[in-house]
């Protein structure tokens, strides 16, 4: 036995070798893209650009399936385990290369497939050995017990025999009158929450959501912020039949809850751009606040539930569920597996991130989408990208908003989007709706416009640049880097900021220091003073000395003071 199994060593460990390269490949489909990008293909789209991570990935197959013939042929026929081998090798070296160059900032999202599949293949695997090779004596009750534990892990994974428990939130978003409260539970369940003795329920239809494990429970604003507190419950759905059911264990929490209260100033934080730094994000927003407000590309794609969770994380750091939460979509929340279940677990209104947004008596906001950052027939986007339709369904949304006049009543009025509505840049990407977007914004008498996605911390006030001019990065802001913006400002009437990035400082590299520092936007609005001071804040507790970005204003901020619009 233990000379046939030295016999096998090597073929052995080259298909597992083959096998773990091959899984790998397929784990790194979410770069796909930014390998064809690296190689040209911007500019040139062509069968081979466009194909041959797919083709690698195929050659890595092949690669393991050689190592099978080698398992079958040695040691008789030796070519194709070596010729497996050296293959593996290269697609190996290939793929540390992939990573060197711009994956690394997706292992995150690459290894979660990568292990799920190592463990899939392992199980396999070891479920084949326990066939393959005879067992006497006591090894009958290991192979026993092996057989036995697939069979069980098989079970369980099948059937989500697991304990339920909460596992993130609950998280507190405002969309329109309305609350929305998200919370998630380790196992499908039913839920509901309990405010001043009243339930409201998770439902479809009229009947009780039972097959997520992410719960939106909608309850009416006045109601919650004259309770100041609500009670969120869940109980495990073990199996849901045509006539008939078992639930298991039921469990809750209770939070205070604050509305926005502005008698003694209106102050929240803005953040963008956080791509998965949630504890740096998080220690940034030191103060208390009446409200936090996130603008987009919280992560880097939603691959998973836990990505799609990831503002909930954010949103119950900050705030711990005790006070409201405005959300937009980035671009990057529109990349992945799980992307277009994403209204499920942030504020939303009826699939969709577009919508208007009150908060007491006092806050009026429009929350808008872009969509992605080029046009729809980019070819990043394989003819799925319609969004010039979901613009345009945005822009009518603002006419009736104007038409109705019913944000006149509300003191502060705020426009939130994660794309920049008052920059075009040198593309000229949505230059019309931009445009159309900063007009109606100007009619309704905005106070302030939110925005992330450049990754920089611009302060853009009224009047300090010409409209439709062409834009020049300032030295102070850019030093001598020789950087040319090329764009242009729209003739906006209201401060806009750029508000989240991941550094301590306005300038420099962001990706050096990975997930630790985060910088993003603290606004604190006297609204009996008609005045508003916006400050960049970082996670080290600082208050930044911004520069404005572009050459036509000179000096810099340390706090921005501006008037609210009358």
């Amino acid at each position: 036995m233990r000379e046939k199994c030295r016999r096998w060593l090597f073929p052995g460990l080259t298909l597992v070798f083959s096998v773990a390269v091959a899984l790998f490949w397929v784990a790194l489909r979410v770069n796909y893209s930014g390998i064809s990008k690296f190689l040209g293909a911007d500019t040139n789209q062509s069968f081979l650009i466009m194909n041959l991570p797919l083709m690698v990935c195929a050659a890595a197959w092949v690669g393991v399936g050689l190592a099978l013939m080698g398992m079958a042929r040695w040691p008789r026929r030796k070519w194709h385990t070596v010729t497996a081998l050296v293959i593996e090798i290269v697609m190996a070296l290939g793929a540390l290369v992939v990573i060197h160059f711009g994956a690394k900032d997706y292992l995150r999202f690459i290894l979660v497939h990568y292990y799920r599949s190592l463990a899939v293949a392992g199980g396999i695997g070891l479920f084949a050995l326990t066939l393959y090779f005879p067992v006497r004596g006591r090894a009958r009750l290991l192979k026993g017990l092996l057989l036995a534990a697939v069979v069980f892990g098989a079970v369980v994974l099948g059937y989500g025999l697991r304990r339920c428990d909460f596992s993130c939130g609950p998280v507190v978003y405002a969309v329109e009158d309305q609350y929305q409260i998200v919370f998630s539970t380790s196992d499908n369940a039913v839920a509901w929450v309990e405010i001043a003795g009243e339930r409201y329920y998770d439902l479809y239809a009229g009947s009780m959501r039972s097959a997520d494990r992410v719960h939106k429970v909608e309850v009416p604003q006045k109601t919650l912020d004259s309770a100041r507190g609500y009670t969120v419950c869940a109980q495990q759905m073990l199996y849901r039949g045509p006539f008939g059911g078992y639930k298991g264990e039921t469990i809750s929490q209770s939070r205070d809850f604050r509305g926005a209260d502005a008698s003694d100033g209106l102050t929240y934080y803005a953040l963008s751009d956080v791509h998965e730094a949630v504890d740096a994000a998080a220690a940034a927003c030191g103060e208390d606040a009446d409200f936090i407000v996130l603008i987009g590309d919280l992560v880097s794609m939603v691959e998973t539930e836990a990505d799609a969770n990831l503002a909930n994380d954010l949103a119950y750091a900050i705030t711990g569920g005790e006070i409201p939460v405005i959300y937009a979509r980035g671009n990057h929340e529109i990349k992945g597996e799980q992307a277009e279940n994403l209204y499920k677990y942030v504020g939303s209104r009826s699939q969709s991130f577009s919508y208007w947004v009150t908060l007491s008596d006092q806050v009026f906001g429009v929350v808008l989408d872009m969509g992605e950052d080029h046009e729809d027939d980019w070819w990043e986007y394989y003819g799925t990208a319609q969004f010039d339709l979901y613009r345009a369904e945005q822009t009518r949304m603002l006419e009736q908003l104007l038409a109705a006049g019913d944000y006149k009543s509300y003191p502060y009025r705020m426009a939130i989007c994660h794309i920049p509505i008052v920059h075009v840049n040198k593309h000229g990407y949505f230059e019309q709706t931009k445009v159309t977007w900063t007009k109606l914004l100007n009619e309704m008498g905005a106070d302030i416009s939110l925005s992330g996605h450049e990754h920089e911390l611009w302060p853009l006030l009224p009047g300090q640049y010409v409209p439709g001019q062409t834009l020049t990065y300032a030295f102070d802001y850019i030093g001598d880097s020789g950087k040319i913006e090329g764009g242009y400002l729209t003739d906006f009437g209201f401060p806009s900021f750029l508000v989240g990035r991941r550094s301590l400082q306005q300038r420099g590299d962001t990706q050096k220091n990975g997930n630790s520092q985060y910088t993003c936007l603290y606004v604190d609005a006297d609204l009996m003073g008609g005045t508003q001071t916006a400050r960049y804040v970082n996670s080290n507790g600082e208050t930044l000395t911004v520069v404005p970005p572009f050459e036509g204003r000179s000096g810099s901020f340390r706090t921005m003071t501006m008037e609210l619009v009358p």
